[in-house]
Formats: C-alpha cells, sequence, structure tokens
C-alpha cells in the first residue's frame, strides 16, 4: 500500500470513530450524560431540529383521574419518540363532575419544559388556554322515575282502590360518557308504612356508575268536583257548571261521598279549582212572598176550602211564617207560607 493509500485509510477511520460535534472529553462543555456518544439510557432526550407542533382546541371532554398533554391538545412531532414523550407530560388531576380546568400556554410550556423540551422548541397554534371539562351524561329523572316505577309494579302492587306515587321528584344523575348505558332498579328496605323505595342504578359494560333512590307513597283513588267555569258566591252547583273526575288523595274518600249538586259556592271559585267542602254551604231559598205583595189566604179542611185576599206584611221563603193583613177585615193573622205562594192562616188573629 502506497504512503498516501495508508494516510487516507487513516484519516476515515478517524472520522468515523470521532463524535459529531467534533469536540472530545473535556473539551465538550455538556454533562458527560450529554456527551455525544454516551449510552442511550442515560441521555436525555434531544429535540430534533424540526419543533414540537401542540395545538390547543378552545375546549375538551375527558375521563379519567389525571390529565396528560395528549388528552387535552393535539401533538404532532417528526420523531416519533418526542411526540409520545411530549402526549405524557403530566397535566394535573382531571376536572370532578361539572367542572372546568382551564389550562394557557404559558402552563404548558412550563411543563414541556420540566419534562426536558425547552419552549424554543415547541410551536404552539390554536386558544390561548383549554378548558377541560368532564365528559358526561346526564340521565333526565323522568327516565329514572319510568324504570323506578316498573320495578315497584312487578315487585309490590298497589292494593286495590290504590296507586304509587312519586313523593319526592328526584334529580337528573350524572355520570360518565360512555356507551351502552342501562338503568337497573332494585327495591331497597323501608321500614314506612305506606312508602316504598327503589333504588336506580346507571351501568354500562357490567360496572355501575351512579345511583339514586326514588321514594313512592300510596294515594287513595276517589272522585272529585271541579269548576267547569267561574262561580259567583251563591251559585248553586249543578252539572251545568261543574265536571266530575277521577284523582288521588292521601286518604281514603268518604264512603258516602256523593256530587255537590243544590249546594251554593260560599266564596268565588275559580274555574278549573277543586271544590272542598269549606268552600260550599246550603243554598239560601228565594223568597216565595215578599212584603207588600198580595196573597191568597187560604183555609182547607176535610170537607172545604176557603180563600181570601190578602198583604204580606214580610218576606218569607216557603214554608216560614209570616203577618199576613186581611184585606175584607183589615185584621193581621199569622200564616205559613205554602210551595205556591199562598199561606194558611196558623195561629188566629195578631192585634
Amino acid at each position: 500500500m502506497t504512503t498516501w493509500n495508508f494516510r487516507l485509510v487513516l484519516a476515515a477511520a478517524a472520522l468515523a470513530c470521532a463524535p459529531p460535534c467534533g469536540m472530545r472529553g473535556a473539551e465538550c462543555g455538556a454533562p458527560p450524560s450529554a456527551q455525544c456518544g454516551a449510552p442511550s439510557a442515560e441521555r436525555i432526550p434531544v429535540v430534533p431540529h424540526s419543533p414540537l407542533q401542540v395545538h390547543l382546541p378552545r375546549e375538551v371532554r375527558v375521563e379519567g383521574d389525571a390529565l396528560r398533554l395528549g388528552t387535552v391538545a393535539v401533538v404532532r412531532a417528526e420523531d416519533d419518540a418526542l411526540a409520545r414523550l411530549a402526549s405524557g407530560v403530566p397535566l394535573g388531576r382531571a376536572p370532578g363532575s361539572k367542572e372546568q380546568i382551564a389550562i394557557d400556554r404559558p402552563t404548558i410550556l412550563g411543563r414541556l419544559a420540566s419534562s426536558g423540551i425547552p419552549a424554543s422548541s415547541v410551536q404552539l397554534s390554536g386558544a390561548d388556554r383549554v378548558v377541560v371539562s368532564r365528559g358526561e351524561k346526564t340521565v333526565p329523572a323522568a327516565d329514572l322515575v319510568r324504570a323506578a316505577e316498573s320495578c315497584l309494579e312487578s315487585q309490590r302492587p298497589a292494593p286495590a282502590g290504590c296507586r304509587w306515587v312519586v313523593a319526592r321528584q328526584p334529580a337528573d344523575l350524572t355520570v360518565p360518557a360512555c356507551e351502552g348505558l342501562v338503568l337497573e332498579a332494585s327495591g331497597r328496605p323501608h321500614d314506612v308504612t305506606g312508602e316504598a323505595c327503589i333504588e336506580v342504578a346507571a351501568a354500562a359494560g357490567g360496572r355501575r356508575l351512579a345511583a339514586q333512590p326514588v321514594l313512592f307513597k300510596l294515594a287513595y283513588v276517589h272522585r272529585e268536583a271541579v269548576a267547569a267555569r267561574d262561580l259567583a258566591p251563591g251559585d248553586v252547583l249543578a252539572p251545568e257548571n261543574i265536571a266530575l273526575r277521577t284523582a288521588l288523595a292521601p286518604a281514603p274518600a268518604p264512603a258516602d261521598w256523593t256530587p255537590p249538586y243544590g249546594l251554593a259556592a260560599a266564596q268565588a271559585i275559580r274555574a278549573g279549582s277543586v271544590i272542598r267542602p269549606a268552600l260550599l254551604r246550603s243554598p239560601r231559598a228565594a223568597a216565595a212572598v215578599r212584603r207588600g205583595e198580595n196573597v191568597v189566604m187560604r183555609i182547607q179542611g176535610q170537607m172545604f176550602l176557603l180563600r181570601g185576599l190578602g198583604t204580606a206584611l214580610e218576606d218569607s221563603p216557603a214554608g216560614g211564617l209570616i203577618r199576613v193583613r186581611n184585606a175584607d177585615s183589615g185584621r193581621v193573622v199569622v200564616a205559613r207560607v205554602a210551595g205556591d205562594g199562598a199561606v194558611e192562616p196558623v195561629l188566629g188573629e195578631v192585634k
């Protein structure tokens, strides 16, 4: 081998063994673990020349208990290892139910820097901050009630003449967002007479997510009267102005209840209002005879009938006693008012 060929081989070998930066040992200012040629397991991740790209959405919904950059932002890099490292950077706890957590750009840059990725190698885009909330689903209270009612009807039917009604309307149930959500209802011990408790649980994939009790009480079926139109004080109830309907009450209705036909309104009653006994009174009979009116005075026996004319000195309904002045003699007698408006003397002359 010629001399110049030998020198060329030595130079090539030296270049192959030299570190990329061209510095050796003490010549390099980096710590030993970061010097070129150090074992890869001891190196701090080196950021490539192309920047790490992090795009922040305005808001995001998450699951789980902890936040990482990859769960709240879109992370891209030419180096897959760098992208995985950045995606796994922790950002703290996840928000609780109905809670929101805002994470801004400085916070993200600080967390990346603490993991060995300097801010100069990060390219941010999108929103100035991302609002993180928990991915949740709301189960309406009406769905809970329907599930509880179905369970109660199959396990403990109401006695004859009664129905189970919801004692307290439950609140909506909030659960983590998931697929295959089902409601499971079951009875719970409850020692109060006339009440029952059903627990409704939301589950998915065989896992119980949340549960809420629904309380029922017995109600008795009865009939009641309601005003079909506005009633004024003194209006007499009749089929034309009231309606009858079936309703539920906490206690049994009286066995002798009848529609309140013939009673009068003691006060104004608005249309649609339930007509209760406290709102009614006996009607005042209309005056069959009024003061100053001419009346027929009648005396009737088994074999005779006497009639005469008189003047009523008082108002009175049928069946009442009034004073009447005889038109022929001018005498005043006490008479009972008959249903047809005639009067029948009963006590003789009054002076």
